[in-house]
């Protein structure tokens, strides 16, 4: 007697519940699970490869970064302009270096970004693939049990049962199998997966590495400026104490002139004295030889000795009195 369609249903149901306890397949959605945003990038990819080339030419040349204008920082407010470093070596190479540095990391997030691509694409079409292949196996189940349930066993001869018996065999290896490297390949990709994750992780890593360091370049650079600034004041305060130093020097000249001056001044005025004292005592000198040629002359003359005498103290009162005078005068 032939099964009934609902004996048949559940007999298919259970078979195929049974296979995959047997087998442990995973579940027709486990790569959505794992790969949410798959299918927005997989539509996204397949946007981008139905753009014209003129699209994409112009979409290549309006996101193109302006790498000459690597280290271009907008400050929160308000600074004085910075230093020309145009002619520093220094400078150049350091800025040199930052733009190919930024250039590897460029290209490094492009390659993993097709990388990305290439790989949700790979797994898309392999989820398609392993869709199709449990549905082929869930047909292939249905059919076999199918032919088990709708055939009369009793009418069946044994060759034709083993014959099919070995059919379903082969079946059941070949979709064994291909369900094993299907799950091979599925473990790769998740491993393949996990490793672009991480190289991600790196390049943002280094990506903040970069940002640190055009943040310690604009240290860098403001500090030379302050630099810059305070060489200029150093150079102006400089010129200042030259000033000031050549004022003094001035100055000190000007003082020593006048004391020269004073000095010139005190020496004439010596020099008069000594000529005035000189003049005084030769006319004192003048006097005395004329005193005492008088003296001489009135003891050659042949007088009492009474007026003798009183000549003789006369004259030295005449002389005492003339010299009194002359201290008395006062010098210039």
């Amino acid at each position: 007697m032939k099964p009934s369609k609902r004996t048949k249903s559940l007999s298919s149901s259970a078979a195929v519940k049974l296979q995959k306890d047997v087998y442990n397949l995973p579940s027709h959605d486990a790569l959505a699970q794992i790969l949410p945003d798959y299918r927005t990038e997989l539509q996204s990819t397949t946007q981008h490869e139905q753009e014209t080339p003129a699209e994409r030419a112009e979409a290549a040349q309006g996101s193109k970064p302006n790498i000459n204008y690597t280290y271009h920082i907008h400050p929160p407010h308000k600074r004085p302009p910075l230093h020309d470093f145009e002619d520093d070596p220094n400078m150049t190479e350091i800025t040199d270096l930052q733009t190919k540095e930024v250039e590897n990391y460029r290209s490094a997030m492009t390659k993993m970004a097709d990388d990305i691509i290439t790989l949700r694409t790979q797994v898309g079409m392999l989820e398609a693939e392993n869709s199709q292949l449990r549905s082929d196996l869930s047909l292939h189940q249905d059919l076999g049990q199918d032919l088990l349930t709708d055939t009369d066993i009793d009418v069946m001869t044994k060759a034709e049962i083993a014959d099919r018996i070995a059919t379903l065999k082969f079946k059941l290896a070949s979709e064994t199998s291909k369900t094993a490297s299907q799950r091979n390949r599925i473990q790769e990709l998740q491993n393949e997966l996990i490793r672009k994750n991480d190289s991600e992780k790196e390049l943002l890593k280094l990506q903040r590495i970069h940002h640190q360091q055009q943040a310690d370049l604009q240290n860098h650079q403001t500090h030379m400026t302050k630099m810059a600034t305070l060489e200029i004041t150093v150079k102006q305060q400089e010129k200042v104490i030259e000033k000031m130093e050549k004022a003094l020097d001035s100055k000190l000249r000007e003082k020593k002139r006048q004391t020269g001056d004073k000095k010139l001044l005190l020496k004439v005025q010596r020099d008069e004295a000594d000529r005035k004292k000189e003049e005084v005592e030769s006319t004192l000198a003048a006097e005395n030889a004329r005193l005492r040629i008088e003296l001489d002359r009135i003891r050659q003359l042949p007088a009492p000795v009474i007026t003798q005498q009183s000549a003789q103290k006369a004259v030295p009162d005449s002389l005492h009195q003339q010299r009194r005078q002359k201290k008395q005068k006062p010098v210039k």
